[in-house]
């Protein structure tokens, strides 16, 4: 707690890292908290190649011979194409008031902050609040889920969250500029889209979106931000 009265939470803002050691600081965050080690985090970070990354539980062959990267999620849901954005995680805890509703609340809070933050980028985001469309597909990006964020009509943020006994984490994508080439040699002709990205609405770099989901997080959360990296013991043990 800090001298204004407001829980302080850790930030990490990472350069662009390889797929397998952004998932691995991931899963770092969420079993340090898990343990009672680790502090809630808001983690920002970027990829250095098109990366594949896949549900826990999702088969891996369709992506297999493509010549990109593939990394496994901690989280579950749909694969996607690490490219052109911004990615966040969230590691927080079960108990905090904020995100005690579960799943969907969690996922509500966190995606009106993006929302907030798009929508100051000059992005018209808005909330997803339908359901499902229970198709199965391996693109995250193929249709939205309850409270993920849409940008005219069609998907700029993919999430997915684990939930443990007292902690979770939930990290996503914040499309920038998807490219279609890349995305129809993935999943197939016709993804693209089906996708939205920050670039077709706004000028907003990835640095100056970064530097507004901060202060939406903030904000949303009720908190404030110690701006710290993971320590060399912290990283040698995510890896």
């Amino acid at each position: 707690m800090t001298k204004t009265g407001l829980m302080q939470w850790r930030l990490i803002l990472d350069e662009d890292l390889p797929g397998a050691v952004n998932m691995a600081r991931d899963s770092f965050l969420l079993g340090s908290l898990e343990s009672g080690e680790g502090a809630p985090t808001l983690r920002l970070y970027g990829w250095d190649r098109p990366t594949i990354s896949l549900g826990y539980l999702q088969d891996e062959s369709p992506f297999a011979g493509l010549g990109l990267p593939v990394v496994r999620r901690i989280t579950g849901g749909r694969a996607v194409l690490h490219w052109h954005e911004v990615t966040y995680s969230v590691a927080g805890l079960c108990g905090d008031p904020l995100f005690s509703g579960g799943i969907l609340k969690s996922y509500s809070v966190i995606s009106r902050c993006i929302t907030a933050a798009l929508r100051d980028a000059g992005v018209e985001a808005a909330l997803f609040k339908g359901s499902a469309s229970g198709a199965k597909n391996r693109a995250c990006f193929q249709s939205p889920s309850r409270f993920e964020v849409l940008a005219g009509g069609r998907k700029i943020v993919g999430s997915a969250q684990r939930r443990f006994r007292k902690a979770f984490l939930q990290h996503g994508s914040i499309l920038m500029g998807p490219d279609t080439e890349l995305n129809d040699m993935v999943f197939g002709p016709g993804i693209a889209g089906k996708m939205a990205s920050a670039g077709e609405f706004s000028t907003v770099s990835a640095s100056e979106l970064r530097s507004l989901l901060v202060k939406r997080f903030a904000e949303g959360f009720g908190v404030t931000f110690d701006l710290s990296g993971l320590t060399r013991e912290d990283e040698a043990q995510a890896l």
